[in-house]
């Protein structure tokens, strides 16, 4: 059943990151937001799926990796429901509206955007330490995982450093859109072979 449900989330994860993606080529900011909470939303079931694989002696590394997912679809899910709601509907004052906004670089929220994706960094790497691979595909799967771990100190520092502030001042959306796109290619081969590691689960116990 784990992984059925693992399936299941991984494909919905890989749609709704080809969603995210083209959303961020064609500039539609509205379907962006939507895409990104339902995929902080399947990356957990993913994660948990992962995480119920895990053999016993890596249970707590496994467990740790599913904690931090959960942390980052809860900051994820309020960035990007408080931008389809409060800052679409105009239903604040005009400063509390920017600092609410995703657009403004270095606002309140972009920068909650940032320590999300760092905590989901942190899970990434917890939940590809947890795995025991079965195949070439599932080592790949979890060193893509490890590596992604690597921006998990990077989104938590650009803010505290003021990296995006200051940039705003500049080509900072451009360069934005740029980052997550490249995100989204990084990541495009975790949700695919997350999809092929479940599948050929669910053939070993059939």
């Amino acid at each position: 059943m784990d992984r059925t449900t693992g399936l299941v989330a991984a494909i919905l994860l890989s749609a709704t990151l080809g969603l995210f993606a083209l959303s961020m080529a064609v500039g539609l900011p509205a379907l962006s937001y939507g895409a990104s909470l339902a995929l902080s939303f399947c990356y957990v079931v993913v994660a948990a799926s992962l995480a119920a694989e895990a053999a016993d002696d890596r249970r707590g590394i496994a467990l740790a990796g599913l904690a931090f997912a959960a942390m980052y679809a809860s900051v994820i899910a309020t960035v990007y429901f408080v931008q389809l709601t409060t800052v679409a509907h105009g239903s604040a004052g005009v400063d509390v509206l920017k600092a609410l906004s995703y657009n403004e670089l270095g606002s309140l929220m972009f920068n909650l955007d940032m320590l999300g994706y760092s905590l989901m960094s942190l899970s990434t790497l917890f939940v590809g330490l947890s795995m025991t691979p079965r195949g070439r595909g599932d080592t790949i799967l979890r060193l893509l995982l490890i590596v992604h771990g690597v921006f998990a100190p990077v989104c938590l520092l650009l803010p505290i450093l003021d990296v995006f502030g200051t940039m705003a001042r500049g080509s900072g959306n451009m360069v934005g859109v740029m980052v997550l796109l490249f995100w989204c290619v990084y990541f495009a081969p975790v949700a695919g072979l997350s999809v092929i590691h479940f599948r050929a689960g669910r053939r070993l116990l059939a």
